[in-house]
């Protein structure tokens, strides 16, 4: 039954076709017979011509889409390249800044092979990066950039920390500098100095912890360095007193004032006002009884005159840094 089939379906493949063309300006009609095989050939023909014209042009296109790419790949290369060498430059000016403040502050060498010691890219690593970056866009290869950024990377996390250690000196100098006293807390003459002496009221010698500084009544009293005030009030043979403690070990006592012009517990200021000279407690006359004290040993407060007028100018740089913070 199929036998039969397809011998009519392949004699009727043989039939002709035919194809009438019917000018309308008067021409003569065309007549074209062609047989059903023919179309089935021209089909089939023109589908694999279309097919194989798609699959040209489309990798034309694909070629042609890929150069641009790659155009514009070197192009990006080539400006990222143009920024890292940038901040290269400006990575090793940070470096020699570091290196220059360290010396200005009188920081340990030690510190800085410290902060080196964290890793990241060191001389030559910076060298073989720059002839990296000489090269031609499409020659510098993506790891090795990756690897150079992140070196840069590493450097700049070192620089930050080194710079963190740096403001954490600064502001530990200026702390340790405002916190030592240095100042004389009143004006006046000196008429008992720091160590044994003959107490006007006693007749065997004693040992005198602070100096003496007599004025007239009422003299304002300043406190001579920053800190927190941690007695105000009476205590036997100071009379009205005043002590301070400063941190960093030191603390300051200031005795037989008339008037006491702060609370336990206040913050006070270098130069500030704290009391007024009198002659309260053990006293013969008007006079301010100073002392200093380091890690609770007294010490002599004249030595800390001197040591004032030194650091004066460092306080002042340390002000000048931190005063705007």
């Amino acid at each position: 039954m199929w036998v039969h089939r397809f011998f009519r379906l392949f004699r009727g493949i043989g039939k002709p076709i035919s194809i009438f063309v019917v000018p309308h300006n008067g021409m003569p009609s065309l007549r074209f017979n062609l047989s059903v095989f023919f179309f089935i050939l021209f089909g089939g023909a023109w589908s694999l011509l279309t097919i194989w014209a798609g699959y040209t042009a489309g990798r034309h296109f694909d070629y042609y889409a890929t150069k641009m790419d790659n155009k514009i790949l070197r192009s990006k290369m080539a400006s990222v390249s143009e920024q890292v060498e940038q901040g290269l430059a400006y990575l090793e000016m940070t470096k020699k800044t570091d290196t220059q403040l360290r010396k200005v502050l009188g920081m340990r060498p030690e510190l800085q092979g410290e902060v080196n010691s964290l890793g990241g890219a060191d001389a030559s690593d910076l060298t073989d990066f720059r002839k990296m970056l000489s090269q031609k866009a499409e020659e510098i290869k993506e790891k090795a950039l990756s690897g150079s950024i992140s070196k840069m990377q590493e450097e700049s996390r070192k620089r930050l920390s080194s710079y963190s250690e740096i403001t954490w000196y600064l502001a530990n100098r200026h702390n340790s500098v405002r916190a030592t006293p240095s100042m004389r807390p009143a004006q006046g003459r000196i008429t008992s100095s720091f160590g044994y002496r003959l107490p006007p009221l006693r007749m065997a010698s004693e040992y005198h912890s602070g100096i003496d500084i007599a004025s007239d009544a009422g003299s304002p009293i300043h406190v001579t360095a920053d800190g927190v005030v941690r007695h105000s009030g009476w205590a036997q043979g100071y009379g009205m007193c005043v002590v301070v403690d400063h941190g960093f070990g030191y603390s300051t006592l200031y005795g037989h004032m008339n008037e006491l012009l702060v609370k336990e517990g206040t913050v006070l200021k270098r130069g500030q006002l704290v009391g007024r000279m009198g002659s309260t407690g053990t006293s013969t006359g008007n006079h301010l009884h100073y002392e200093v004290w380091v890690t609770g040993v007294p010490k002599n407060p004249i030595r800390f005159f001197e040591v004032g007028a030194k650091d004066e100018n460092l306080g002042g740089f340390f002000d000048g840094i931190f005063g705007s913070l």
